[in-house]
C-alpha cells in the first residue's frame, strides 16, 4: 500500500513553485530521505518536498519482519520493472497531482525500485494529465527497457563509483527491438562514501554519511547528491538537457 507524507523540511506548503518528490524502493524506512530533504531545502525556495513509498515503509528492525516485508515487496517491484503503468504508478500520479496545483517545477527523485516508479509516474503525468518539463532522477536503480521518446532527455540516471548489485540488474535496450532502444538523457557517476560496502553502499546514497577523500576534502553523500541534482536542474525552465556521460 502506498504511503506518503510531506517532509517537515519543506520550505513551502501551499501554492509552491517547486515540488520535489522522493520515491522509495523496497525495505526503506520513513526517515530515509530526510537528510536529502534538508539539502533540497537549502537550494530550492518555495519548495514542497513529498515522500512517496510505493511499496510501503519499513517499520520494524527485526529480521523476521524485514524478511516478511521483503517477500511482499519484491514481487511488486519485479512487476513494476516490466510493466509500464501499475497501480502504484497510478497512485503516485494522483498523489502528486494533489500537491502541484500551483507548481511550475516538478522534480521526481527515486531510489532503487523507486527510480523505476519515478520514471513511469512522470511519463504518466505527462501523457495522461498534460504535465510538462518534468525532471526525473533515478539513483542506484535497476535498468529497464526505454522507448525511443523525447521524455528520456529529462531522465537522469545516477550511480556510485562502486559496483552496486541493483544497478547491474536489467538493460536499457532490448536486443533487436526498434522500440526499446534508448538510454537516459544523462548517466552520471558520483563518488559516495567508500567505507560503505555491498548493500550498505546501495542504501547510503541519500544519507548524510560524511567522509573525507584522498585530498582531505570533506564530503557527505546527501549533500553531494543533491548538489548534483541542483546543478543539473536549478530553477524552473533552467534544467540542463544536454546529456553527459559517466
Amino acid at each position: 500500500m502506498t504511503e506518503t507524507y510531506v517532509s517537515p523540511h519543506s520550505t513551502c506548503t501551499t501554492k509552491c513553485r517547486t515540488v520535489v518528490c522522493f520515491f522509495a524502493g523496497v525495505l526503506t524506512y520513513r526517515d530515509n530521505f530526510e537528510d536529502a530533504a534538508y539539502e533540497i531545502a537549502q537550494r530550492y525556495q518555495n519548495a514542497k518536498i513529498v515522500m512517496i513509498f510505493p511499496y510501503g515503509a519499513a517499520k520494524s528492525t527485526s529480521s523476521c519482519s524485514l524478511m516478511r516485508l521483503l517477500a511482499r515487496q519484491l514481487p511488486q517491484a519485479s512487476y513494476d520493472l516490466v510493466r509500464g503503468r501499475s497501480r502504484r504508478v497510478i497512485n503516485a500520479a494522483q498523489i502528486i497531482r494533489e500537491h502541484t496545483s500551483a507548481a511550475d517545477q516538478l522534480i521526481l527523485i527515486g531510489h532503487s525500485a523507486g527510480g523505476v516508479i519515478a520514471y513511469r509516474t512522470g511519463l504518466c503525468l505527462e501523457e495522461k494529465y498534460g504535465f510538462q518539463h518534468i525532471q526525473v532522477f533515478a539513483v542506484g536503480s535497476p535498468k529497464f527497457y526505454l522507448k525511443d521518446i523525447p521524455y528520456n532527455e529529462r531522465f537522469t540516471y545516477l550511480i556510485g563509483q562502486q559496483p552496486d548489485r541493483v544497478t547491474q540488474i536489467g538493460s536499457w535496450q532490448k536486443p533487436g527491438s526498434r522500440v526499446y532502444r534508448r538510454r537516459p538523457g544523462r548517466e552520471v557517476q558520483l563518488d559516495f562514501n567508500p567505507d560503505h560496502q555491498g548493500w550498505r553502499f546501495h542504501a547510503s546514497y541519500f544519507l548524510k554519511s560524511v567522509w573525507t577523500d584522498s585530498n582531505q576534502v570533506f564530503h557527505a553523500n546527501s549533500e553531494d547528491l543533491i548538489s548534483k541534482i541542483h546543478e543539473l536542474c536549478p530553477l524552473p525552465d533552467e534544467c540542463r538537457d544536454s546529456p553527459t556521460g559517466i
